[in-house]
């Protein structure tokens, strides 16, 4: 989801304002503090950390996702060549394992050509 604050910009901002308010201590912001500023730091840091160790998970997730999908549609092809080498192209358990039987399939037609004036 995208968002109009860029997080190393606003912690670059958060950082360069705690080094200011560092500097000059008599600072007030209300009942916000320079210890509440750097732990707020603190915290984007650590979510934006977890947040990044989430995502390189999800990805290694999602890669072996991809593997095992492949992995078994090749099975599934495997299966139905068996099933029409065994059974033959037009038989039941062909249809039954997700081939489309020889009498089924929809005959070509000639494609007709214009007459030439």
């Amino acid at each position: 989801m995208a968002t109009k604050y860029k997080f190393d910009t606003v912690l670059a901002d958060g950082e360069q304002i705690a080094r200011v308010w560092t500097e000059n201590p008599t600072f007030s912001l209300g009942d916000i503090t320079l210890a509440k500023l750097q732990t707020k730091i603190k915290d984007l840091r650590a979510k934006r950390d977890e947040a990044e160790t989430l995502r390189t998970q999800l990805t290694a997730l999602s890669n072996d996702l991809n593997a095992q999908t492949a992995e078994l549609s090749g099975i599934v092809t495997r299966a139905r060549s068996g099933f029409r080498a065994v059974y033959g192209p037009d038989s039941t358990q062909y249809e039954q394992a997700g081939g489309t039987r020889a009498s089924e399939r929809k005959r070509p037609s000639k494609k007709k050509t214009p007459p030439t004036p």
